[in-house]
């Protein structure tokens, strides 16, 4: 059973962008969407021409078109949302995956982003492969196929609500964005609710820094107990161990120094060291 993070006992924070007075509210209507909005994990199966390997193929592009226009992170979470919804309702071509990928990175930017990139920049980084027009068709028939729910809520502001907890220590965080990220990665984290998908990186990420237990503040602001993010840690850890096998253009983006070189720093714990956190 999922732990209530609704309570109205916890410390009184003065900072008037936290909304303190409303996050209950906030956070319960997230948990209720993040599962309204969840594509079907199993969805692979009904798809004639796709396989996990060709939306692995995608995301690597996608994760280089977003670095390309310096898009928020997340943005790119919900791309990959609707991507995978839409790929829960829709049965296509593989000619088509990318021009699917292209639409969903469109529509999140549009949702997420100040300005959103032209559509004339993502035909060109797509090879010419799609004219405007046919992006501007694609984008029709995919808002209709998700039925205009565009909210989905994505792990970030979960994963920020649980540094509450650390005090938003920065080391952990940002490591945690990076193990956030790599899920994208995983057909097995597409079932797990964006709230589990931040608990399970950010726990991760106390892990492999060596920051302590797992406390009830902890369980407070996240919602899970640690017995329940095993699982998820166990899958994340095991993507570590092949970075260039299982998410390269993500492992070469945390190398940057603004990221704290977070995937170099994982390397560097060696192999046995990761392998000694499974459960």
């Amino acid at each position: 059973m999922e732990i209530d993070i609704t309570s109205e006992q916890e410390e009184f924070d003065p900072d008037p962008t936290l909304v303190f007075e409303y996050q209950a509210s906030i956070f319960a209507y997230k948990r209720e969407m993040e599962i309204k909005l969840l594509p079907d994990p199993d969805y692979m199966s009904r798809q004639i021409d796709l396989t996990w390997h060709y939306r692995v193929q995608l995301i690597e592009w996608l994760v280089q078109v977003h670095g390309r226009f310096d898009l928020l992170q997340e943005t790119m979470h919900l791309c990959i949302n609707y991507l995978d919804r839409f790929l829960s309702k829709v049965v296509i071509p593989l000619d088509q995956l990318q021009l699917a990928g292209t639409v969903a990175l469109l529509l999140a930017s549009k949702y997420e982003e100040i300005q959103s990139p032209a559509i004339e920049e993502l035909v060109y980084l797509g090879g010419n492969a799609y004219t405007p027009a046919r992006i501007r068709q694609a984008e029709i028939g995919m808002l209709r196929a998700l039925n205009y729910d565009m909210g989905a809520p994505g792990p970030m502001s979960f994963l920020r609500r649980i540094s509450r907890a650390d005090n938003y220590d920065v080391d952990i965080r940002t490591l945690a964005k990076y193990f956030v990220d790599i899920t994208l990665c995983d057909h097995r984290f597409i079932g797990l609710p964006s709230s589990m998908i931040a608990a399970v990186g950010y726990r991760a990420s106390m892990m492999l820094l060596f920051r302590g237990e797992w406390t009830r503040e902890h369980e407070l602001y996240a919602g899970y107990t640690e017995l329940m993010l095993t699982a998820g840690i166990n899958v994340l850890l095991t993507m570590l161990e092949e970075p260039g096998q299982t998410h390269k253009a993500l492992f070469t983006k945390y190398q940057d120094e603004v990221y704290m070189r977070s995937s170099e720093y994982i390397q560097s714990l060696g192999l046995a060291q990761i392998r000694a956190f499974r459960s």
